[in-house]
């Protein structure tokens, strides 16, 4: 059975860039804070793959603990 869990996620170039007073060229000033996603998912480790496919690391996302919500 599948459980909710919460990840927090922000995005360390928008962080640079709004620290820089600059803008990120393709996302928001607001993911320069951490926002928490909820992920349903079987287990943490699972959770987080799934949080990747939409906030992936490559693009600068950055996520922190797992949490069962």
């Amino acid at each position: 059975m599948k459980k909710s869990f919460e990840i927090p996620v922000y995005n360390s170039e928008v962080r640079e860039a709004v620290r820089n007073k600059e803008n990120h060229p393709n996302l928001e000033d607001k993911w320069a804070d951490t926002h928490l996603i909820m992920v349903r998912a079987h287990t943490p480790d699972e959770a987080v793959i799934v949080c990747r496919r939409q906030h992936p690391e490559k693009m600068g996302f950055v996520l922190g603990e797992v949490a069962e919500a």
